[in-house]
């Protein structure tokens, strides 16, 4: 009952009347009937979550227990944003000041797998991004705002800031670490900690997606917030899967963006309309958990750039999943270096 059908938002180009009229986004109000509803409700059922982000229940870090995020999250592959209050995971000195004092002169990929791509030094992209003014004149100061720093694997080249990182004790034993139980897989997969920055003017993620190999991904908001759309495993067949893998959408970028699904989009995308949307807000000092098979994108809301640490991990539950897949994935990755494909 929380997921908002796309057939019945953002299907027109002109301005939303009901933003006009309550000055506050459809999304925005949702939320604000969910809070309404989970206080309404909390004396009915103890065990529930007491508050709801866009469907997404979120609860105090330090209050779930391994049992009980593992029967409510992980058993039902259920989304959850976790406030981690006392920054047990991730640090609050972790952002654009830090890493720009620190690392400041290191040169880093922006938009790493598109054709654009562009390397920059890293004090350059973040005084860009950190400027809360719209333009300052500078073009090339607006170009490195609309553009993306991400999956840059932390250990590699923030290793120091990499070790204050880790997984909460509730998500329980990463498979991955366990070199017994998963003998083969690329050593970063282990200690799988990737850095997201960008401004609130780029576009987001180029595409519509869902983690490889049926990994959790976990997304620890550090500085600014983020607006992330998520949709159900079940919506896999209205969401124009490509590629051998599957992983990826054929769906623009744009439906998901600022202007959201235009009857343009949704002309050459109809199945989209039967898809059901999840969208959620999360905030400096909170975590998401998106299981396994769940598709996601995201984008920085607000006016401050937003800065992030994305990890995936495996569970007991999903450890035979994650052989099988990596399996399937090493003969194609076989296949792709003796020339008989590529990897999408």
């Amino acid at each position: 009952p929380n997921m908002v059908s796309l057939s019945m938002a953002n299907r027109d180009d002109e301005v939303d009347a009901f933003d006009t009229m309550m000055g506050i986004d459809a999304d925005e109000f949702a939320t604000l009937l969910d809070d309404a509803e989970d206080s309404s409700d909390a004396d009915d059922a103890d065990d529930a979550p007491k508050l709801h982000r866009g469907g997404v229940p979120v609860l105090d870090l330090p209050d779930v227990t391994p049992e009980e995020f593992h029967r409510r999250f992980l058993a039902t592959r259920s989304p959850v944003i976790l406030r981690d209050v006392r920054r047990e995971c991730a640090p609050a000195h972790l952002g654009c000041r830090h890493l720009r004092e620190r690392y400041g002169d290191v040169v880093v990929p922006l938009d790493i797998t598109d054709t654009n791509r562009r390397d920059v030094r890293l004090a350059d992209f973040l005084d860009a991004v950190a400027s809360t003014s719209e333009s300052g004149g500078d073009e090339g100061a607006d170009d490195l705002r609309c553009r993306y720093l991400r999956n840059l694997q932390m250990h590699e080249h923030f290793p120091a800031e990499a070790a204050q990182l880790s997984l909460p004790t509730c998500f329980g034993e990463n498979m991955l670490r366990d070199e017994r139980k998963v003998p083969r897989c690329p050593e970063n997969w282990r200690r799988w900690f990737e850095l997201f920055v960008c401004h609130p003017r780029c576009a987001g993620f180029p595409f519509l997606h869902k983690d490889t190999c049926h990994v959790h991904a976990a997304s620890f908001q550090l500085e600014g917030r983020k607006r992330f759309t998520l949709f159900h495993p079940d919506d896999s067949p209205f969401l124009y899967p490509i590629g051998n893998t599957g992983c990826r959408s054929r769906i623009d970028p744009e439906a998901f963006g600022s202007g959201g699904t235009t009857s343009e989009i949704l002309g050459r995308f109809p199945a989209l309309a039967s898809a059901r949307r999840m969208v959620c807000d999360v905030g400096a000092g909170e975590i998401l958990f998106v299981p396994a098979d769940w598709w996601h994108t995201a984008r920085a809301i607000g006016t401050a750039a937003s800065v992030s640490a994305a990890a995936s991990f495996v569970d007991a539950q999903g450890l035979d999943a994650f052989l099988d897949a990596y399996g399937e994935f090493e003969a194609m990755r076989s296949l792709v270096e003796h020339g008989a494909g590529v990897i999408t």
